[in-house]
């Protein structure tokens, strides 16, 4: 059977064969052209109506894909990557396992209303509004599919507006920021990242269960061994880059730990409270919070170990593969590392002023420390008022600077722990027994005559 538009094609051709029209006006009517009018007349004289069926009508297609596959690949994702974006969950799960295209798979996804947690926000309405009609309706809908519909309510978060970055080079300028999640575990944590401005290399990560310095000094620690010394980080206005609290600021120059350690470094720090002026490291963490915690579950990772070993040598190294620019030598402002990995060790550190006692020793938070020399292991003794510089090292070693040289501080234990002082010490009590005078004793003889 013809469909009409074969059939108008036949019966205008049919006209031209009857002398009822010409081939001319053919063209005109059946806006074809006139090779197209002479291959008509030929398959007419050929094979009459027959001719003007399409050849591919009742053939399938070959490039179809199998409904078994579909349901499948559908299968997989709902039960095991729900939490992945398509593109993710192709690249991982699909590609080089399958054949089937990245669009194919997204339209038989979106069309069986399967939705990636990037959808737009268009998209995302359509989808609830269809989804609560058809569960409203009592209509069947597969259970994987309601909790897909439960998660995909989500708030769609704010783009940072786009800059140019073509005028940085590698090193130039390195942002840094913690975001918290509840990334592993089910215990929230707060993932530290160091991104390149100019690449948009992630440098480093590191998980801990606070946003604290030790965190950031983890950062530039890897950062200086795997790629050198950078000109400029950049981060907001937190306590440990910025003392805002500072007084007396016109008469005393004030630097965080953090700050200090960038200025033996020679790096400039610059802090911000403006999210769109470090806008690849806030940009880099809705990436991560987007695809991170969908690997660290399907992983089963639930340990902070755990965690920061799979970050490092598995997710970020993927990542940069994939969305970073390769690092430019001859541009590249990251300067040479002299130091050897123990001499940063004490560079990256905590840092307090101390003046040594008469005893030769330190305090620090209600303890003492006692200089040791490191190679020799013995007690170095100094005259009372020696200035000392303690130093809390990258491990959470203590040292100590005095006189342009670095000694061991080991703490001397605390000599109430191990004694008794007089005072604290009980007087013991004599056992003292009752005097009963004997029988012949004149007193107790006189009252038994009495009785």
């Amino acid at each position: 059977m013809l469909n009409d538009a074969e059939r108008k094609k036949y019966e205008t051709i049919k006209k031209v064969i009857n002398g009822e029209i010409t081939r001319k006006e053919a063209m005109v009517e059946s806006k074809l052209s006139r090779q197209q009018i002479y291959r008509l007349i030929k398959s007419y004289n050929l094979n009459g109506e027959k001719g003007f069926i399409h050849g591919n009508r009742g053939k399938i297609n070959s490039n179809k894909k199998d409904e078994n596959l579909i349901k499948k690949l559908e299968e997989l994702y709902l039960t095991k990557f729900y939490d992945f974006n398509f593109e993710q969950f192709y690249e991982r799960q699909v590609f080089g396992k399958y054949n089937i295209s990245y669009d194919v798979m997204l339209k038989r996804f979106t069309n069986d209303d399967i939705i990636s947690p990037l959808a737009h926000k268009k998209t995302v309405k359509n989808y609830n509004e269809k989804m609560k009609e058809t569960i409203k309706n009592k209509d069947y809908v597969q259970e994987e599919k309601i909790e897909l519909f439960k998660s995909r309510i989500i708030e769609v978060e704010k783009a940072h507006i786009r800059r140019s970055n073509n005028l940085y080079v590698f090193g130039q300028e390195i942002q840094m920021d913690a975001c918290q999640k509840l990334w592993f575990g089910g215990i929230a944590s707060y993932l530290h990242l160091a991104v390149d401005k100019a690449t948009k290399k992630v440098l480093f990560g590191w998980f801990e269960y606070e946003e604290i310095t030790r965190g950031y000094y983890v950062l530039l620690f890897h950062i200086i061994i795997n790629y050198g010394i950078p000109a400029k980080i950049k981060a907001d206005n937190r306590s440990s880059f910025s003392a805002n609290n500072a007084k007396n600021k016109e008469k005393k120059h004030f630097l965080t730990q953090f700050g200090k350690v960038c200025e033996r470094l020679n790096i400039v720090l610059e802090t911000t409270s403006i999210a769109t002026a470090k806008a690849n490291i806030e940009r880099e963490n809705a990436t991560f919070k987007n695809r991170l915690i969908a690997e660290l579950r399907y992983e089963e990772i639930t340990t902070i170990d755990e965690a920061n070993d799979y970050l490092n040598n598995v997710f970020i190294p993927y990542m940069n593969k994939k969305f970073s620019y390769a690092i430019d030598e001859k541009t590249s402002m990251m300067k040479e590392n002299n130091y050897t990995e123990e001499e940063l060790k004490l560079i990256i550190s905590e840092r307090n002023n101390k003046i040594i006692d008469n005893a030769s020793s330190i305090s620090y938070k209600n303890k003492y420390y006692i200089p040791i020399n490191s190679r020799t292991g013995e007690v170095t003794c100094f005259s009372k008022g020696t200035k000392c510089t303690l130093i809390i090292n990258y491990d959470g070693d203590y040292w100590g600077e005095i006189e342009n040289h670095y000694y061991q501080l080991a703490e001397l234990e605390n000599r109430d722990s191990i004694m008794k002082k007089e005072s604290e010490v009980l007087p013991t009590k004599k056992e003292h027994h009752k005097y009963i005078p004997p029988k012949n004793h004149p007193w107790r003889k006189n009252m038994m005559l009495k009785h």
